[in-house]
């Protein structure tokens, strides 16, 4: 099975509203949902799960696109040209020579004619590199720079980042080991495991508490995936040293262009990576089960930055965390994570509750504490904790019982939602969350909004590109539609 499209699929977290609006910034069902910078694009459908990148991939060389020749000479190219040290600018020819190239690249970049054409001057340039080779030193911040950015490492980015930090070190160890001896081999070494020590800590650590934070995993399963990184990456730094003898040799046969490739440690890498292909992995948690985990881990987090920010109601939390947990038990169920990982969700599924109606509860008791003037006492209603549950247990019921017909199973979660708030209303009929605002919800739940038409909004909307409004049940659907669309070939899930 295959959930490649899912890394296109947006979050749900700012559509689905519950409601309608009211004065004033109240916990009300519809209130906006804030990211904190992660997670979700605004505008964008409940379709399914995914994330703002807010890494550097320019910092990045070759990272997923096949890395030619010529890429690897203009980077070096741009490397030279395009940055200045501070203390060059009281230079007047290193300032001027800088300025020169910056207006060339931007002639480049806007297509711009006049001056000499990128391919000449890059021409020109590998002519050099071919006389004058490269240096056998590491570039440390550079180098740095690269492995530092996969600190917020995403589900999708999980597989390529993993096989990059781990060829970008091999061919960097590589290069150190044919141009240095002894105490100065020592040396350049012991640095080099200090930067990708760090840059390892980082990815493995941001993305643990991806899992952690969201999903609520123990600490015992929290350094579970992380001692499966560490075993993964050293796989791959095996499997890469492997490649190495090979793509020596295949740099030999480049003729000119080996004089200064074989010291080119960011070309090692990428000619690593597309020579040798991944094994089977002895981590107990596989690169597979740690993307899956990812996305359901970002459905989490949308939901409790939605509690968080009063954009989210015990009901609504319900039916966003059920159609997390579906997708997972649908994973589950097509093999798609190991029975390890299968354990790890299932098992630290309470506790990823249990945070998100905290996170809930702890947004009620501020605006409570903070109430406007003339709004009653208990207007913010501490956290119901039996309409959660008795909505979540009632779609995860029907789920089971329908065949894991995920979008049929959020009928039965709106059926028990409408009672259960009734009542909710009715043991705090001051909570601003409950009463006429919930039973609007639940009344326009499978309805289409109507659209005011009119020739500019016609336009605007053709000029945009929207899509025609859909009923906060359509978009349940369309959820789950493209989760079984993403997952519908193939046995491999990575982005």
């Amino acid at each position: 099975m295959n959930i490649t499209n899912w890394a296109n699929i947006p979050n749900i977290t700012n559509q689905v509203t519950t409601g309608a609006p009211q004065a004033g910034l109240r916990c009300y069902p519809g209130a906006a949902v804030r990211s904190a910078g992660q997670g979700v694009a605004p505008g964008t459908d409940i379709s399914g799960i995914g994330t703002l990148k807010s890494i550097d991939e320019a910092a990045r060389q070759g990272y997923r696109e096949d890395y030619s020749i010529r890429d690897a000479a203009e980077s070096l190219w741009r490397k030279e040209t395009q940055t200045i040290n501070l203390n060059d600018l009281n230079d007047p020819e290193k300032s001027k020579e800088f300025l020169e190239n910056w207006r060339m690249q931007a002639r480049w970049d806007l297509g711009i004619g006049g001056g000499p054409t990128k391919d000449e001057v890059i021409s020109a340039y590998i002519d050099t590199l071919r006389q004058n080779g490269l240096a056998s030193s590491v570039d440390w911040s550079g180098l740095t720079h690269e492995l530092n950015s996969f600190k917020a490492t995403t589900p999708e980015e999980l597989e390529d980042g993993l096989n990059y930090m781990a060829s970008r070190y091999v061919a960097a160890r590589d290069k150190l080991e044919r141009n240095y001896s002894g105490e100065e081999l020592t040396a350049q070494l012991a640095k080099l495991e200090e930067v990708y020590q760090a840059g390892k800590s980082g990815m493995i650590d941001g993305y643990t508490r991806l899992l952690q934070d969201n999903l609520g995993l123990s600490d015992s399963d929290a350094q579970a995936v992380r001692d499966s990184f560490s075993s993964i990456l050293a796989e791959k730094e095996e499997t890469y040293r492997g490649a190495l003898k090979q793509v020596h040799e295949d740099v030999a046969q480049t003729g000119p262009d080996s004089v200064w490739l074989k010291n080119h440690d960011a070309y090692i890498a990428s000619q690593l990576r597309a020579a040798a292909a991944s094994g089977q992995s002895e981590a107990r948690y596989s690169v597979q089960d740690l993307t899956a985990a990812g996305k359901i881990a970002e459905d989490y987090r949308a939901e409790i930055e939605g509690a968080s920010s009063c954009g989210r109601n015990e009901a609504t939390l319900a039916l966003g965390l059920s159609m997390a947990d579906m997708k997972a038990e649908t994973m589950i169920s097509k093999g798609l994570v190991s029975g390890s990982m299968a354990a790890l969700l299932r098992n630290s599924r309470a506790q990823g509750h249990e945070n998100a109606l905290a996170a809930l509860d702890r947004a009620l008791a501020q605006r409570e504490s903070s109430r406007a003037t003339g709004e009653p006492k208990g207007t913010y209603a501490p956290v119901d904790s039996t309409v959660f549950q008795g909505i979540y247990d009632a779609v995860m019921s029907a789920y089971r019982q329908n065949g894991g017909d995920g979008a049929k199973a959020i009928q039965a979660g709106v059926s028990a939602g409408e009672k259960l708030t009734a009542q909710a209303a009715a043991k705090a009929p001051k909570a601003a969350r409950w009463g006429v605002s919930m039973k609007h919800y639940w009344q326009e739940f499978y309805k289409t909004p109507k659209e005011e038409i009119t020739i500019l909004g016609m336009q605007i909307k053709y000029l945009t590109n929207q899509k025609p409004q859909s009923s906060t049940y359509q978009k349940y659907v369309n959820s789950w539609q493209n989760f079984l669309t993403s997952i519908g070939g193939g046995v491999d899930i990575r982005a």
